[in-house]
């Protein structure tokens, strides 16, 4: 959780769906949200891979997020700051994928965001490009 996260999730909060995706165990995965609890009411769902069965970047879990939400790939944004699991798995499906680099890292062009953003209080504004 960053400084600006909760300023940032209140405002997309107002104009999207929100959904977790995280890759791990689900008790570790549970351990770490129970450890923010003020952080899960912003999200209409939560997926946790190891309930899934299979990880990021799985095409077969973006699309199991997806269907969560009731929405089509062309409607997602995944904003994410792996590149490896996030980014590639947004990809890998077609769906728009937003970095998040706030270090600055140089990357190579194996694995290109559609997007790239240093922090995220350029994703509202960045999103509201994209939905106009």
């Amino acid at each position: 959780i960053y400084d600006e996260t909760f300023e940032v999730l209140d405002e997309l909060k107002k104009s999207y769906k929100l959904l977790l995706l995280t890759n791990g165990s689900p008790d570790l995965q549970q351990e770490k949200l129970d450890g923010a609890p003020e952080l899960v009411p912003y999200f209409d769902e939560i997926v946790i891979s190891g309930n899934f069965g299979e990880g990021k970047p799985s095409p077969r879990l973006f699309e199991f997020a997806l269907g969560r939400l009731g929405i089509e790939k062309s409607e997602g944004v995944m904003v994410g700051d792996k590149l490896t699991t996030d980014i590639k798995g947004a990809n890998g499906i077609g769906m728009t994928s937003i970095w998040i680099n706030r270090h600055g890292t140089t990357r190579d062009d194996e694995i290109v965001p559609a997007y790239e953003i240093a922090s995220l209080t350029e994703l509202p504004k960045l999103l509201e490009r994209l939905s106009s």
